[in-house]
């Protein structure tokens, strides 16, 4: 028997929306290989929210700060209180390693997915995430064979008006612009102002959203580009998802949020340094442009081009269908 009945499990995943994403299969098969226990979700504070939108966990926390003795030593006691029969550690970071240690020679069973390799081949992207599949057939747990699929996220909060794009004045067709939150590898203001130009005569609303640190740089493409619906700082993650469900497309330079959104079933265009480690969500609808002489290079006009070619839009009349169809 693969433990006790109304085992507690506890589940660390502390690496990033990235790496959340894309263990979203993990989660679904633990939850299977423990039908009656009660799971726990140790996670980062900013996707709590998204975690707790799932059905795969019964309690979801967020991991301390470990530069805090008292904090820490707390924290550690209510784990101790908590008998955990086994931890499945998704991240294998430094904060999952310290609470391992923490927790003595004599706690749960303990399986954790061996750390990416640092070392790739020379030139290519990688997702550097951990091998939750190799943790999982270590584990004794099947291992599902499909992508991460976000859409019972869309369920969280489904009649909230603020689930809707018409909460944030979007109406139509619209198209999702998210630049990623480091600046070495995010395309320029004025080639998204420039996308955005585009598609306000085509006919699709621009509406870019990410974090609130970027709030400046959409200052800077809103100046160029008055048409833009600005949301960054204004979206949560269930809200990027029902947002990304109704979207006709994405544009983005490699900002985590895209492996939410196609998970959603968006598709798009990834505008990518090919000297960076940024990459598209494998197995997806997604066409990567780089360009050698840097991302300032990279046309939006051709972007565009990009998008009608990937059936995303319709040139001469808007979108082939409507995004509700997907």
């Amino acid at each position: 028997m693969f433990g006790r009945k109304n085992a507690n499990i506890l589940v660390i995943k502390t690496d990033g929306l990235t790496g959340f994403v894309a263990a979203e299969p993990a989660f679904d098969a633990i939850r299977k290989r423990h039908p009656d226990a009660q799971i726990s979700l140790l996670t980062i504070p900013t996707l709590q929210r998204l975690a707790r939108a799932a059905s795969y966990f019964d309690q979801v926390a967020a991991m301390p700060n470990f530069r805090d003795p008292q904090a820490r030593k707390e924290f550690v006691k209510q784990l101790r209180a908590a008998k955990f029969e086994r931890v499945y550690d998704l991240a294998n970071d430094d904060a999952g390693k310290k609470l391992r240690g923490a927790m003595g020679m004599f706690g749960p069973k303990w399986h954790s997915a061996p750390s990416a390799p640092k070392k790739t081949r020379k030139g290519a992207a990688t997702l550097a995430l951990p091998d939750t599949d190799a943790m999982l057939d270590s584990a004794g747990v099947e291992r599902p064979n499909r992508l991460p699929d976000f859409r019972w996220a869309l369920d969280a909060r489904k009649d909230s008006a603020n689930m809707k794009p018409s909460w944030y004045g979007i109406s139509g067709a619209f198209g999702l612009l998210m630049p990623g939150r480091h600046a070495e590898q995010r395309w320029t203001p004025s080639g998204y102002a420039g996308l955005s130009k585009i598609m306000t005569q085509a006919g699709f609303m621009p509406v870019l959203a990410g974090p609130k640190e970027l709030h400046d740089f959409g200052d800077r493409v809103a100046e160029e580009s008055p048409q833009l619906v600005d949301l960054t700082g204004k979206t949560d993650h269930l809200q990027l998802a029902a947002l990304a469900q109704e979207a006709a497309f994405f544009v983005s330079d490699g900002a985590e949020e895209i492996h939410l959104a196609v998970s959603i079933g968006c598709e798009g265009v990834l505008v990518a340094n090919p000297k960076s480690i940024v990459a598209a969500p494998p197995g997806r609808h997604v066409v990567t442009l780089t360009s050698q002489s840097g991302l300032g290079a990279v046309d939006p006009a051709f972007v565009w081009r990009t998008l009608s070619n990937m059936g995303l839009i319709d040139v001469a009349g808007g979108p082939p269908q409507s995004a509700s169809a997907r």
